[in-house]
């Protein structure tokens, strides 16, 4: 069974669902998920999760994430892309570069930001977008979010990129929709591509296609990044036989390096596969997440 990341360039045009759908046939046993979606108009960084590191996607989910943006001056849309349907237009030759740059630092730190009513947030159980298109009303979920960075890239009237540092679940179509009211206009973004996520990034990423290929000459190893590598503020514990007994089963185990309560662990076998994550607890090394089918 494999266990690990696929760090996917995913191509705009495809949903992340889909691009799970395109990888399955190549490892059909082994469960596959994603790590942070990206709308269909998006491209760039999707960490695709393989067996056990499915359970692990909420501690490798960063709260860093790094966008380009490219923005368009002088039309909303109802879902804040050039996916949707246009609902205002507005001028846009009051916008200078300087006013343009001012207003990029009104936007940075934990704001509140109004979600797009076409996103995958829930209301009761159902996703927002699913509600939208069956034209039902509804109120956008508002949340706080966190920009870390942005820098103007490019402007050219009436076209815009930015180059933006996030924590996770903010939206880069919310950040441009709000760019154009701020500017007393209106804009929608039109291309998006991510270059960071956590600890995959671009630079280290595999175009879906080439992914295929190796999965299908049976390269797995020169795809998979072990769960290890991206768990970051975990320590690393090697086990023995006897042990891996133990943590199999959900039993804690002596931890003979010094501690701090609660300091999170990653237990690993003698052939430094990841077996379980878990935490000091009471003195001992305690399993959380235990991997299955070993």
């Amino acid at each position: 069974m494999l266990n690990g990341f696929i760090n996917i360039d995913k191509p705009s045009g495809l949903s992340s669902y889909s691009v799970i759908r395109e990888l399955k046939p190549y490892i059909s046993n082994s469960k596959l998920g994603f790590v942070g979606t990206l709308d269909p108009i998006a491209s760039g960084v999707l960490p695709v999760s393989v067996g056990f590191a499915n359970r692990l996607s909420d501690e490798i989910n960063s709260n860093k994430k790094e966008y380009l943006a490219k923005g368009k001056f002088g039309e909303e849309t109802d879902t804040y892309d050039s996916q949707g349907t246009v609902t205002g237009n507005a001028k846009f030759d009051h916008i200078n570069e300087e006013d343009f740059r001012s207003a990029l630092s009104s936007f940075l730190g934990e704001k509140e930001q109004k979600a797009p009513i076409y996103s995958a947030l829930r209301i009761n159980g159902k996703r927002m977008y699913d509600l939208a298109r069956k034209g039902i009303e509804i109120k956008p979920k508002i949340r706080k979010v966190e920009l870390f960075s942005v820098e103007l890239i490019d402007f050219s009237a009436p076209y815009f990129q930015i180059k933006i540092i996030c924590g996770k679940g903010f939206y880069v179509r919310s950040l441009i929709n709000d760019i154009g009211k701020k500017l007393n206009s209106l804009s929608h973004m039109v291309d998006l591509r991510r270059t960071l996520s956590g600890a995959f990034s671009i630079d280290s990423s595999i175009k879906l296609g080439n992914a295929k290929k190796k999965l299908a000459d049976n390269l797995f190893k020169d795809l998979i990044i072990p769960p290890q590598e991206v768990l970051f503020g975990f320590k690393m514990v090697n086990i023995n036989d006897l042990e891996l007994k133990k943590i199999l089963v959900g039993n804690p185990i002596k931890v003979n390096v010094e501690y701090k309560e609660k300091d999170k662990l990653a237990f690993l076998d003698r052939s430094d596969n990841l077996i379980a994550i878990g935490i000091i607890e009471d003195g001992m090394g305690a399993p959380k997440k235990v991997i299955r089918n070993v």
